[in-house]
Formats: structure tokens, C-alpha cells, sequence
């Protein structure tokens, strides 16, 4: 094997940025980092307003898509994850939410020792460069800087004040440990900027001299002896290459990646790796399962004023935003347009929040030319995407082929449970209720989706069926824990392989109850502590 390193992380999106740079902060250890994807130059990357679109684009972005779900009407859905430096991490909508602390004291409660909400506080505010009041649970000084969001269009403070005068509870801060009701998103931009975990992280580690970071390097394979993981080979351009470990590897692919390279290398359900033809190395028959994500419907209304951000999307104007956002961080493209939101209980007698609710002041936020006739499903208005903070539906992913160039297959098998189709009905039911307050009702024209006739049970049902799509958090597919079906231990060890770990959204045995990239670094920040914890005075 040509190279050899200490430890070696596969991935450079929101986990592996931030796992290469605390690794590499021991200067007397060699650290390389492999990233399937190229160098993140694009300079649309930077400027907030693109988050939208970047995401639907094909490029640098490994563009999965699931097997037919069951509960959505069998639709397949595209499941989008970066391919480049900073992973999704550069086209997600850059949403900084943490979850409840029951989400953590759940986990602890599962078996996974030191993942309480008081052992994991710590990690979130080790990254967190926190703009706003001085508060207990928020961070200064990190690297990752997060803010709350600055869009000024009227109907962001309408949702807020409706969700009061529907007896809903009123915040600033949504990283509350008991987050609770209505309020504004915090987000990770600096200085009107998108600010990955590549900028954040990585990129100023990158001029260590122990720190090595190759891109354009599509792992294929784990090479185990002995029971332990010793090196890895991967293929860059039309060469196959290979590099050793002398501690570890550490896998930060996603919920994705890290249990298709596990597969692939032979570790996983052993009569599934069989059907494909992979040589079975360990067999460990939770790799791929426990699949979950967080699922959305949205709700549409059009708007009688124009009250939301339609014509800051018209062509022109959005052209002259982008150049004001990448030359100045200024103006409303220093910004992304999904800033309001809720966590709320669809019953009082619930411990935490099983709604949140995205609120974006635009039925569909895309850009259009002057003058055009707005479409059936544009114009002034807004969307509210309901989605169920902590699903009881678990899917799967396996292997397509032996082939590690040909994406896995996957099915969230979402609504698959009478409860998430309650709680999805109910969410629905209860932001109705919230629009028919004079603070929002005084701006709406009509319901355009699900529509004033979709009211029975069965209706909702079958609407959010035919519209559900992901919120494009999928995790829990390298379950921690100490059960039979864990793939990793508390302490993030693949059970059964030495030298071996896994770090990123994979491992959640339950989602978090909001968005994924917060509790994603947080992972990583705590991994990389265990990890120096582990080699002190080990040495082989």
C-alpha cells in the first residue's frame, strides 16, 4: 500500500470537516482526509438565496434516489447529498437547530452511555460562534458561526404572532434545551455568507503540515487483517490506490455512504451481502437498517398583498442580489428564505414537540422573468411544510451490486405506522387553525394545497401521500448502541472490527426532533474527543 497515516477519515462533508481539523490539532499525529467529490470553488456556493436550488441541481451532488416508497403512493424520491468539499453541507439550507433535550436523554436511556443532553451540550457549543444574547446552551468563539435570520418580509412576524393568537407559545431561540412554539430559524452564514464546515473547519486546518486532504477519491473498499482495519483502497481518476491506517479509520460518509462502504467491504448482514456476492468479512446484520428520515407535506396558500418575497425572485432582481450577496454579504441573497418555523405538540399530554413546521413566505420560491403571469402554484403567497419531528418508520438500505460505483438502494418506508400518519393529519389540522388568525388570515387569499375540500381523514391521508416528500435528513443506518442490531458502540467503535469507527448522521439511533446538521457536527466534535481520549499513552 502506497502511504501511510495515523488515522484516516473518509468523507469531507459536515462530519469529516470537522473530524480532520480536531484530529489534526495534535501536531505529532498524521491525518489524512478522502473526499469523493471536488474542491468546493463555485462561488454560487457562498451565497445563501441558492440553498433552494443547489440541491435540486445534478451537480456535485450524488443524486440517490429511494425504491418505491409504500406510503407515498409508491413514488420514488430524490434524495440529494453533496458530492464535494463540505458534503450537503454546501447545499442544504444552512438551518442551525439542535432539538429537544429529550432527544438526548432518549438515547442515553437506549444504552448509549455519555450521549445525554448534559454530556453532548458541551460539543454543540465547542463549535458555536453564537451571535446573539449570552445564554448557558450557546457557544462563543467556535469556529461555526450561527445567526438568527434577518428576512424582512412581513409575513414572517404574521406566522409568529397567529401562532400566539392560536395559543401557541412564542420564542427566540429554538436551541432552547425545551424548545418550544413559534419563532425564527438560527442559520450557519457569516458575514452574509453560507459558512460550511469546510469554512469553518477544515480549510484552515489545511495548512498543517500533518493534516493531508485528497479530493476526487471515490473509496471502494475497507481492508481488514486480523480483525482490525488497517487501510483503505479508493479510486482516483482511472488509478486504484491504497493507504494504511496505524490508529484508525473513521468512516463520515452519511447515512448513505458509511453503511454502503461497510457492505461493500464485507461487513453487514451476512445473507444480503450474499445475494450481491460480496465475500462475507463480519457479519453484523444492522448495517443498512433502522433507515428513518424526517418526511414533509406542504401546505400552499395564495396571498392577496404582496407580502412575502415573489418579487425579490424575479429575475432581475434576484440577478441583482446574487452580485450585492457575493460582493458585499448584503441584502436580501445574504439570506435563505426559509426563516420561520414551530415545534409544537398535536397533544398537551406529550413530553416534547412531534410537529416542526418550515415557513417560507413564497408558494414557490424559484425565480420568474418580469411581467410573467404568475403559474398555478406561484405568485404572492407561502408554503408551510409539516413534518414529524421524530418518526416511528424504519426502512432500510442495502446493495444494488458488488459494484461500488453503482449507488445502494434505499426505502425510508415512511407513514408506515398508524401514529406518523396521526401525527401528520394533526399537524396539518392544527397550522389550519393557525392561518384562520386574524395576524396571517388578514394577508390569504385561499388554501391552494391541500385545498378547502380536503377534510375527512381518508382525504388528508391520501393528499399527504401524494405530496410527501423528504426533508432530507435520512440517519440511523450505523445505529449506536448495545443491542443485538447496533453497528457501533457507545464510544462509536464498529462492534466486532478494531481500528474502526463511524461518525455522522448514521449512527442517531433516533432522529433528533429537527434538522440534522447541528446534531451532525456535534457528533463528530464529541467523536473526535473520544478518539484522543483512547489513544492517550496507546500506542502501537
Amino acid at each position: 500500500m502506497a502511504g501511510k497515516f495515523d488515522y484516516i477519515v473518509v468523507g469531507a462533508g459536515s462530519a469529516g470537516c470537522v473530524l480532520g481539523a480536531r484530529i489534526s490539532e495534535d501536531p505529532s499525529v498524521r491525518v489524512l482526509v478522502l473526499e469523493a467529490g471536488g474542491r468546493d470553488w463555485m462561488p454560487l456556493y457562498r451565497v445563501p438565496m441558492f440553498a433552494g436550488i443547489l440541491f435540486r441541481k445534478r451537480y456535485n451532488n450524488w443524486n440517490y434516489r429511494t425504491e418505491p416508497e409504500p406510503g407515498l403512493d409508491g413514488r420514488r424520491l430524490n434524495w440529494p447529498r453533496g458530492k464535494v468539499l463540505g458534503g450537503s453541507n454546501q447545499i442544504n439550507g444552512m438551518v442551525y437547530t439542535r432539538g429537544h433535550r429529550l432527544d438526548y436523554d432518549t438515547w442515553r436511556q437506549m444504552g448509549c452511555e455519555g450521549w445525554s443532553y448534559e454530556d453532548v451540550l458541551p460539543f454543540f457549543k465547542l463549535s458555536e460562534d453564537f451571535q446573539g444574547p449570552v445564554a448557558a446552551h450557546h457557544g462563543r468563539g467556535g469556529p461555526l458561526t450561527v445567526r438568527r435570520g434577518k428576512a424582512t418580509a412581513p409575513l414572517y412576524d404574521s406566522l409568529v404572532e397567529a401562532g400566539a393568537e392560536a395559543g401557541f407559545p412564542t420564542t427566540e431561540d429554538f436551541n432552547e434545551p425545551e424548545r418550544e412554539g413559534f419563532g425564527r430559524y438560527h442559520f450557519t452564514i457569516r458575514e452574509g455568507r453560507r459558512w460550511t464546515t469546510a469554512q469553518a473547519f477544515l480549510k484552515p486546518a489545511m495548512s498543517r503540515p500533518n493534516l493531508t486532504v485528497r479530493t476526487g477519491c471515490h473509496t471502494t473498499g475497507i481492508v481488514v487483517e486480523k480483525g482490525r482495519a488497517v487501510g483503505l483502497r479508493y479510486r482516483r481518476g482511472s488509478r486504484t490506490e491504497s493507504v494504511r491506517a496505524a490508529r484508525e479509520i473513521v468512516l463520515s460518509g452519511g447515512a448513505i455512504n458509511s453503511p454502503q462502504l461497510l457492505l461493500l467491504s464485507g461487513i453487514g448482514p451476512a445473507d444480503r451481502l450474499k445475494e450481491v456476492g460480496v465475500p462475507v468479512l463480519h457479519d453484523l446484520p444492522g448495517v443498512g437498517e433502522n433507515l428513518h428520515d424526517h418526511m414533509v407535506a406542504r401546505m400552499q396558500y395564495a396571498c392577496n398583498a404582496p407580502v412575502g418575497i415573489y418579487d425579490e425572485m424575479r429575475l432581475d432582481r434576484a440577478a441583482w442580489h446574487t452580485l450585492n450577496a457575493l460582493m458585499r454579504g448584503r441584502g436580501f441573497g445574504a439570506d435563505f428564505a426559509l426563516q420561520g418555523g414551530c415545534f409544537i405538540r398535536t397533544r398537551p399530554e406529550l413530553a416534547a414537540p412531534d410537529i416542526q413546521l418550515n415557513f417560507v413566505a413564497a408558494m414557490k420560491p424559484v425565480t420568474h422573468l418580469p411581467f410573467a403571469r404568475p403559474g398555478p402554484d406561484s405568485g404572492h403567497g407561502f408554503y408551510a411544510g409539516v413534518h414529524q419531528t421524530v418518526p416511528e418508520s424504519r426502512g432500510r438500505l442495502w446493495l444494488a451490486s458488488d459494484n461500488p460505483f453503482a449507488p445502494p438502494r434505499m426505502c425510508a418506508n415512511y407513514l408506515a405506522t398508524g401514529n406518523d400518519r396521526r401525527t401528520m393529519r394533526a399537524g396539518v389540522r392544527i397550522m389550519r387553525e393557525v392561518f384562520r388568525q386574524p395576524a396571517i388570515a388578514r394577508y390569504i387569499e385561499r388554501e391552494r394545497a391541500p385545498g378547502p375540500d380536503v377534510e375527512s381523514d381518508a382525504e388528508l391521508d391520501a393528499w399527504i401521500r401524494s405530496v410527501g416528500d423528504t426533508v432530507f435528513h435520512p440517519v440511523g443506518t450505523c445505529k449506536m448502541g448495545t443491542d443485538d442490531m447496533a453497528v457501533v458502540d457507545p464510544r462509536l467503535r464498529v462492534r466486532g472490527i478494531d481500528g474502526l469507527r463511524v461518525a455522522d448522521a448514521s449512527i442517531m439511533p433516533v432522529i433528533n426532533g429537527s434538522n440534522t446538521n447541528a446534531p451532525t457536527i456535534m457528533i463528530t466534535e464529541k467523536a473526535a474527543a473520544m478518539i484522543a481520549e483512547d489513544w492517550i499513552g496507546n500506542t502501537l
